[in-house]
C-alpha cells in the first residue's frame, strides 16, 4: 500500500499522544524491489494486473468531481448482530461460507515492488485466500524460483465497485499474524478517486500493525498535496494482537474520524484537505466526503516492515483471520461542518 514513513514518527509521538490521543475522542455523533525473484507471470495474469490496478494508475482529472450528496443505505435486520447505539447495520460479512463471496470481494493481483518496495506477490490463489472455520484467511507464502531465490506470496482482497460506503461505523475482528517482515493492513480508499489520484482522494487505514511489533495499533489518514497524514498509536494494556481476536473501527463522520480498538476510542481527528495541482482546496470535508470501498491485505516486506529474516515464520502464525467485517451507518448526516485550525505536528497531524 502506500509508502509509510512512520516507524521514526512512531517513537517520537507515542509518548506525546499517550496522554491526549484518549481525551480527544468522542461517542458524539459530531518499488524498486531489486530483482524479480517471484515465479514468471502468464499474459493472462499481467492482463488481470492491468485491470486491478486502477487505484494506483488511473490517470487524474484536470477537474476534481463533486461527489453528490449522501443518501444513507437501507438497514439490514439481522438478530445476531446488535448495533452500537446511534447506527444501523448497512453491510456485512460474518465468513460463514465455504469459500469467499465473489459478489461482495475481488482478489487482486500485483507483482513485487509494485508499491513501497514490498516482496510478496498478490496472488489469486486458495492457498493464499480461503475461507476457514467462520474466518477469511490471508496466508503469507514462501518457496524458491528455478534460480533458488526466495519468492513471496500473499493475498489482498477489496469490495472496489462493489460495496462502498460513505461515512458510518466500519468494524472488523481481526487477529494478525506475528513475525518480521509482515504488516497486515484493514483500510479503506476512495471508490470513484473524485478527487484524483491518491492522496488527493484520501485513504483511511483503519488497522496496521507490524509482525515484529504485535502490540502496537497504528490508525492513519492520508490526504493532501503534497501528501500529509494524521496518525493515532494504540499500545495493547496486556496480550498481543496476533495471538488474540480484536475489534478494529472507524467511526467516520463529516467533521471527525475516530479510531477504535475494541470498546477504547483511542485517536481522534478532523483536520484534513483535498486540493488538485495549481487549484485553491476542495471545499471541507474532501476528501472524505465521497464513498470509500473495503481493503484487506498482508504484506510481506517493504519500507516499513523491514524484510523477512530467518525467524519469520510461514506457517500458521503468518496467517491474518477475520472472523466479520460489518458497516453500519447513522440515520443522516450534517455535512455544513468547518475545517478546524492547522494542527501542530507534534500531536501527529498534518505530517
Amino acid at each position: 500500500m502506500n509508502m509509510k514513513t512512520r516507524k521514526i514518527l512512531a517513537l517520537i509521538l507515542t509518548a506525546a499522544m499517550a496522554g491526549t490521543a484518549i481525551t480527544a475522542c468522542s461517542n458524539e455523533p459530531e518499488t524498486t524491489a531489486a530483482e524479480s525473484t517471484a515465479p514468471v507471470e502468464t499474459a493472462a495474469e499481467t492482463a488481470a494486473e492491468t485491470t486491478v490496478e486502477t487505484t494506483a494508475e488511473t490517470t487524474e482529472a484536470t477537474e476534481a468531481t463533486e461527489p453528490p450528496t449522501p443518501t444513507p443505505l437501507p438497514p439490514i435486520e439481522d438478530p445476531n448482530i446488535e448495533p452500537p447505539v446511534g447506527y444501523y447495520l448497512v453491510w456485512h460479512d460474518e465468513f460463514d461460507g465455504d469459500e469467499l463471496d465473489a459478489t461482495s470481494w475481488a482478489q487482486e493481483y500485483h507483482r513485487p515492488g509494485w508499491v513501497n518496495n514490498e516482496l510478496q506477490t498478490y496472488v489469486q490463489d486458495g492457498e493464499n485466500i480461503f475461507v476457514e472455520d467462520g474466518d477469511l484467511v490471508i496466508q503469507p507464502m514462501t518457496g524458491e524460483n528455478d534460480r533458488g531465490n526466495a519468492f513471496y506470496t500473499s493475498g489482498r482482497i477489496n469490495t472496489y465497485h462493489l460495496h462502498a460506503f460513505e461515512y458510518g461505523r466500519v468494524e472488523a475482528r481481526i487477529r494478525v499474524p506475528e513475525g518480521q517482515g509482515f504488516l497486515p493492513a484493514f483500510w479503506m480508499m476512495s471508490d470513484d478517486e473524485s478527487y484524483g489520484t491518491w492522496p488527493k482522494s484520501g485513504e483511511i487505514d483503519i488497522m496496521e500493525i507490524l509482525g515484529s511489533d504485535t502490540d502496537t495499533l497504528y490508525g492513519t489518514l492520508h490526504y493532501g498535496n503534497p501528501h500529509m497524514q494524521n496518525q493515532g498509536i494504540y499500545d495493547l494494556p496486556s496480550g498481543d494482537f496476533s495471538s488474540e481476536y480484536h475489534v478494529f473501527a472507524v467511526e467516520w463522520e463529516p467533521g471527525e474520524i475516530r479510531w477504535y480498538c475494541d470498546d477504547t476510542c483511542y485517536y481522534s481527528t478532523s483536520y484534513w484537505y483535498s486540493a488538485m495541482d495549481g487549484q485553491e482546496p476542495n471545499a471541507y470535508p474532501a476528501p472524505f466526503d465521497q464513498p470509500f470501498y473495503i481493503i484487506l491485505n498482508v504484506a510481506v516486506g517493504g519500507n516499513w516492515p523491514g524484510d523477512p529474516d530467518e525467524t519469520t515464520p510461514f506457517d500458521e502464525r503468518a496467517q491474518m483471520r477475520v472472523d466479520y467485517v460489518r458497516v453500519f451507518q447513522r440515520d443522516g448526516y450534517d455535512e455544513n461542518v468547518t475545517c478546524p485550525d492547522a494542527p501542530d505536528p507534534a500531536n501527529g497531524e498534518g505530517s
